[in-house]
């Protein structure tokens, strides 16, 4: 569980991105660097915990299972229903209306239309429900998500230092020893774990 980087730390860290930062793009002004720099930390510090919950591989692996064997039930329930509950399932008779002297009224449709209609509405939805198993085995075999041990905050502070020398700096990016970039990826790695990890 992520440590909690005091407000004065955080207000350090962002003081020495924006000076890993320099030279700044197109003559920005302190203030505004800063703020730019604020307010990226703070979507990554939301967005860290959101990977790492929708990426979990361990969970969605076994939801799809359950998931995968309730849509199978429903699939076997559906194709034996017995006649009128079938035919009511994917009513194929054309919609009742209201004229404007209040009579209701229903469209002739010949058996053709109607056995038609009915087959495709059922068609589809049992198309559906194979579609939704196939994602269901995806998760499974091989499986959505990051593995386990998998730090979420690490790749997305290497991404948050790209960004940020994209959109702000005139430096080059590299990945050498010492540079703005790692500075930068570290710092961010404090504020969002609360751990200073040097990525050397």
């Amino acid at each position: 569980m992520a440590r909690k980087t005091s407000s004065r730390r955080r207000d350090e860290i962002v003081e020495e991105i924006v000076d890993n930062l320099r030279p700044w793009k197109n003559r920005m002004s302190i203030a505004a660097v800063t703020a730019d720099v604020s307010h990226e930390l703070n979507i990554l510090a939301k967005l860290v915990p959101l990977q790492k919950k929708l990426f979990n591989r361990i969970a969605n692996r076994a939801h799809a299972r359950k998931l995968d064997s309730a849509l199978g039930k429903v699939e076997t329930l559906l194709t034996s229903s017995p006649g009128a509950l079938a035919f009511l399932l994917f009513d194929p008779l054309p919609p009742v209306t209201l004229t404007h002297d209040g009579e209701l009224i229903q469209a002739r449709s010949s058996l053709d239309n109607i056995e038609r209609t009915y087959l495709t509405r059922a068609n589809s939805f049992v198309a559906e429900l194979r579609r939704l198993r196939k994602v269901c085995a995806r998760a499974i075999h091989p499986g959505f998500g990051s593995h386990p041990n998998y730090d979420h905050a690490k790749g997305a502070c290497a991404w948050f230092a790209l960004g940020l020398m994209r959109g702000l700096s005139d430096a080059k990016i590299t990945g050498s020893e010492n540079a703005a970039f790692r500075i930068i990826t570290s710092l961010a790695y404090e504020a969002v774990s609360g751990r200073s990890e040097t990525f050397m």
